[in-house]
């Protein structure tokens, strides 16, 4: 599939000319700066900075901060999944609503994933391949997209060997179902050995109240160790002590960002574990929520 082919498909998943341009770039070469992106690609600088804003609220890249900001290519398999995901729903809504189209709806739909997976042969190789490239600021990663953040965290979570610390507070990246997956998978990993504590932050809503006993519940039923407190200061987890996935809060808008940031750093995971140790001593076991 040559260059053309590409831009054009990667549009026909829904990203401007200028979007498609940027995203190429980045599975051609990696990290780069703005300056960067726009000569590779071709485009205004202006219009490349808004086109790489742009594909990391769509899941479509990374941010790397420094002294100059880069970018990154997102894995095309998770673009691929969540791809496939955003077909299937639009399927079954166009079914519900023209079931006298339900053929023509599921040949397009069948055309869309072929399409994805054409796109998906052709960037895999590309994003390995710029993979290999080092960049002193690897070790830090930033994700908007709420999928790519509950992916991330479950692929954090199935990787860990030893433990994993946690802050839990509002608002949450993943639905109901996906917060049900990451317990199913945790689990597991209880039953082999890893150990597992968490704080809850107590919800004022009432309806997320009754939600959180019965799910708090159940974790500490399968081995999580849960204790709550009235707040916390960030939403955080430490993976054995090596690597941690937070969220801070907006300076702005005073609300906690469901944009995450990644850091594997032995140092930052143990001096954060110092907090967590401090705000476990202070908590309170789970079953005061039923006071």
């Amino acid at each position: 599939m040559n260059t053309p082919l590409i831009v054009q498909t990667l549009k026909n998943t829904g990203l401007s000319t200028y979007e498609a341009k940027c995203c190429l770039a980045l599975f051609e070469r990696g990290t780069l700066t703005v300056p960067e992106v726009s000569k590779l690609a071709g485009i205004p600088r202006p219009n490349a900075y808004e086109a790489l804003e742009n594909l990391m609220s769509k899941g479509m890249c990374v941010a790397r901060p420094g002294n100059t900001k880069k970018y990154g290519p997102s894995d095309p398999a998770l673009l691929r999944e969540k791809a496939l995901l955003e077909v299937s729903k639009g399927t079954e809504i166009e079914l519900a609503n023209l079931k006298k189209k339900e053929k023509e709806i599921l040949e397009k739909a069948k055309a869309a994933k072929e399409n994805i997976d054409n796109l998906t042969s052709e960037l895999k190789p590309r994003y390995e391949k710029s993979a290999l490239e080092v960049s002193p600021l690897d070790y830090i990663e930033i994700i908007k997209d709420p999928y790519q953040i509950h992916k991330r965290f479950m692929q954090l979570v199935g990787e860990a060997k030893e433990e994993i610390l946690g802050f839990t507070k509002p608002p949450y990246s993943p639905t109901k179902e996906r917060m049900k997956e990451q317990v199913e998978q945790q689990v597991r990993l209880i039953k082999k050995g890893l150990k597992m504590r968490t704080i809850w932050e107590i919800p004022k809503d009432e309806e997320m109240m009754e939600w959180l006993n019965a799910y708090i519940a159940e974790a500490a039923k399968c081995g999580d160790q849960v204790r709550v407190v009235e707040e916390l200061p960030i939403k955080m987890a430490i993976f054995d002590s090596r690597i941690v996935m937070y969220a801070l809060v907006d300076p702005v808008s005073k609300q906690i960002s469901l944009t995450s940031q990644i850091v594997e750093h032995p140092a930052l995971a143990k001096t954060l574990k110092v907090t967590f140790e401090t705000l476990w001593a202070q908590a309170e076991a789970y079953h005061i929520l039923k006071d």
